[in-house]
């Protein structure tokens, strides 16, 4: 709501996170400390801030990012809509500036890559009804976008240009072979100028029309576009030539050149169309990995119903050669699975009870039972699908710049075409007839457009790759950021880690066996749900492919272990407290268990009655593939350290064995974002990798954040990029992504520069003296063939694979 102070806006905002009355003071602090703010009131018992700011001076956007950086945040509502009529970079910003200053929109996102607005509301001030009202009142077509609804005004869209692409190519080059008959065969001028008059106002006014009408939109919203310059291009000849043919002017027609140029145009929107359908699938082809139907166990019969009508809690069979419907646990059976869409490994993993699965994975040998964990639009793969989207509409600093550049670019553009009309018609004296062409090819061989896809169809490409590849960018800016990363920061539990105690070492002692250890080991602890058992169990079951059998009885000793019983005798697993108290000797291994300890490893006895069976090491295993990343990283000459809250002596262990020397250790989730803090203080700019949960504060402080998936809720993860497999060996992947990334980027506007540094001053009638000249049908030829190639460009950096 707005008070009678024009520019003060009162907003009420719901709180996330709001616990104690601390709470209530840390926000009010962080809305207060925003320039701008006149009043900040926040009601625990209502979770609600009531803030009354001035819109000339800041923007609810700043008040939320406020509110986040205290570490809370606010509920607001995220829908995308679909802007069928967006087609420029100035569609982008009127919309953006425009929304941006509504009360009760917290940030809008637009892409006319993708005719998509993302935009972020106060549910409690502002609908998705009043954004398309405002939407409609300044000329755009929109509505909330549903599943499928983009894809298919793409084909559509698609299907359109190539019609009328067709067509105006046809009527173009006909009334350009009837021009070149009436100059060398004389085709009586009446005829062909009536010709070219039919043909032309067709081309102008059915597939021409869009232009017309996108440059009427950006002249009521004071501003100027690629559709000015092709209107005002082809309507001048236009012009002139009918001015021609009814005896008001003497000179030629140019009607074949303004129905060519607006063929030209087409064609080249459609080539362009197709390469961003191709760099923009990597969404399309993720949704279509969804199976549209489950076989689900009801009433103890196997159903087949439509994947809209499974719930939480179904059971779901699935057979060799078919898709996961849902994300779930696997509750009976053993499969090997295709996940290369979360992992980007072809390689499929085994998996049996107990293990998760995703929507979207591939059974490629053996059967499953699946109880329903998440289902629909909340599964990993629509949570990916999702994040790829929005991510894909984001700008970086570089792209904000060329926008600004490009806004401006068009009213160059129109002043140099008019200072060339004025220079060749009242200076050099020539006819109205060249001045105006000479104008016409300024207008048309300009090319903002090119300008304005150089950076965000690489962006989308990059994102794309990322994405095959198991890696979710949320935040494309870190795309940009990445470059000056010159220190990497690792969480060590569940990131360099397997973040569970596993099984490192079987000792026997003599006249055992390893089988023995295990085998007494895993029969006294099959009832027991400690971490440690289960350590135990898994490896059990992973060398023997089975369960042991139950004891008879079993205690669990707080501090100690536990004891069994198995045929009358009694089984010991547990520390040296334990052994102690069962009267077990552990000397004869006391040497190997010092070595496992001063390791970081947890040694736990197996006893017989008295007698000592041998020992199990138990540690936190390092994930596959760590040693070679960390190599990798290094051999880059980043600097890398270990924040971790675990003891100083296992961190120290686990860094010596993956080459990491700097290590912070004991820390809690606070002290690690601190510890961020001070590097960055001392020069170092940052990425953090770590638990997307627990590691939060420490990846939000952070330059660059990357957050481990764990297959939970990714979209409430924080970090600006998600491995969703926690496979620490895409690190170096992001890096080179990012780096191909940014030289594309460079690449592209290296190219839409240099074409209108060359081009436009050649249009202008520079080397006219020399014989040489752009035409206008010529000159927007040049200009759709500059679009084209930058789009293009990009589309081949879509396609690239990583080694």
């Amino acid at each position: 709501m707005i008070s009678d102070n024009s520019s003060i806006t009162t907003e009420k905002l719901k709180i996330i996170g709001m616990h104690c009355a601390t709470c209530v003071l840390t926000i009010e602090k962080a809305v207060k400390g925003v320039r701008g703010v006149s009043r900040a009131q926040v009601s625990l018992a209502s979770n609600e801030a009531t803030v009354s700011y001035d819109s000339r001076v800041t923007s609810l956007r700043d008040i939320v990012r406020a509110i986040r950086s205290a570490g809370y945040d606010v509920y607001r509502k995220e829908v995308t809509i679909l802007v069928e009529n967006m087609v420029s970079i100035e569609d982008e910003s009127i919309i953006e500036s425009k929304l941006k200053r509504i009360p009760g929109v917290i940030d809008a996102s637009a892409s006319h890559l993708t005719r998509t607005l993302i935009i972020s509301l106060n549910p409690e001030s502002r609908s998705v009804e009043d954004i398309i009202g405002i939407l409609a009142s300044l000329g755009y077509k929109a509505s909330i976008m549903r599943e499928a609804m983009l894809e298919d005004f793409s084909r559509l869209e698609l299907s359109y240009l190539l019609r009328w692409s067709i067509v105006s190519l046809a009527i173009g080059f006909t009334l350009f072979i009837s021009m070149i008959i009436h100059i060398f065969h004389g085709f009586p001028s009446p005829y062909y100028e009536f010709l070219g008059l039919i043909g032309s106002s067709i081309v102008l006014f059915m597939p021409g029309r869009r232009f017309y009408q996108g440059a009427y939109r950006a002249f009521r919203n004071l501003t100027a576009n690629m559709d000015t310059l092709v209107a005002l291009g082809t309507g001048s000849i236009y012009v002139y030539s009918l001015a021609v043919t009814l005896g008001l002017l003497k000179g030629d027609v140019y009607y074949e050149a303004a129905a060519l140029i607006i063929a030209f145009v087409i064609t080249g929107r459609y080539i362009e169309a197709r390469a961003k359908l191709g760099t923009g699938e990597v969404v399309k082809k993720l949704m279509e990995i969804q199976p549209q139907e489950a076989y689900v166990v009801r009433g103890g019969r196997e159903i087949k119903v439509p994947i809209s009508e499974v719930k939480v809690g179904d059971i779901i069979v699935v057979r060799q050669g078919e898709k996961i419907p849902v994300d779930g646990i696997i509750v009976k059976g053993k499969a090997y699975i295709d996940e290369s869409m979360f992992t980007g490994e072809p390689i499929p993993r085994e998996k049996s009870e107990r293990d998760p699965v995703y929507a979207g994975s591939i059974v490629t040998g053996g059967w499953l039972y699946v109880i329903a964990t998440r289902v629909g639009g909340e599964t990993t793969l629509a949570q990916i699908a999702k994040l790829v989207s929005q991510a894909q509409t984001g700008k970086l600093s570089i792209q904000r710049i060329v926008d600004r550049i490009a806004g401006l670019f068009t009213w160059i553009i129109m002043s140099i075409a008019i200072i060339t009309f004025i220079i060749w018609y009242f200076v050099v004296g020539a006819s109205l007839e060249r001045s105006l062409v000479f104008m016409a090819s300024v207008l048309l061989v300009a090319c903002p457009c090119a300008l304005g896809i150089a950076t965000p169809t690489a962006v989308v490409a990059g994102v794309n790759i990322a994405a095959r590849s198991g890696v979710v960018v949320r935040n494309v800016e870190v795309l940009e950021r990445i470059n000056s990363v010159n220190l990497i920061a690792f969480d060590k539990t569940g990131t360099l880690t397997l973040g569970k105690p596993t099984v490192v070492a079987v000792i026997p002692s003599s006249n055992y066996t390893v089988d023995h250890v295990l085998a007494y080991a895993a029969i006294a602890e099959k009832l027991s749900e400690h971490p440690i058992a289960k350590a135990i169990l898994e490896e059990y079951l992973s060398r023997y492919g089975k369960y042991p059998r139950d004891p008879e009885s079993f205690e669990s000793i707080p501090g100690m272990g536990l004891i069994a019983s198995l045929e009358g005798e009694t089984i010991g697993v547990g520390n040296s407290k334990l052994m102690a108290g069962l009267e077990v000797n552990i000397e004869p291994l006391a040497d190997i268990s010092s070595k496992l300890m001063s390791e970081g490893v947890t040694v736990v006895y197996v006893a017989k009655g008295s007698r000592l069976i041998g020992l199990i090491g138990i540690a936190d295993k390092i994930k596959d593939g760590v040693i070679e990343a960390i190599g990798e990283l290094r051999e880059r000459g980043l600097k890398l350290v270990m924040l971790t809250g675990d003891k100083v002596e296992t961190a120290k262990s686990i860094a010596s064995k993956i080459g990491i020397t700097d290590v912070y250790a004991e820390l809690d989730p606070e002290a690690k974002a601190e510890i961020v803090k001070e590097l960055q203080r001392k020069g170092f700019k940052v990425m953090m990798v770590g638990d997307g949960v627990n590691d939060a504060p420490s990846l939000s402080r952070a330059n660059v954040g990357v957050a481990m998936g764990t297959g939970a809720d990714i979209s409430k993860e924080a970090g600006d990029i998600i491995i969703t497999d926690a496979d620490i060996k895409k690190i170096p992947l992001i890096l080179e992504i990012s780096d191909k990334t940014r030289k594309r980027i460079y690449f592209n506007l290296f190219w839409a520069f240099i074409y209108n540094i060359i081009l436009v001053p050649i249009a202008a009638g520079v080397l006219a003296p020399i014989g040489i000249t752009l035409r206008p049908e010529m000159a927007a030829a040049a200009m759709a063939l500059s679009s084209i190639t930058v789009t293009l460009s990009s589309y081949q950096l879509s396609k690239w694979k990583p080694r």
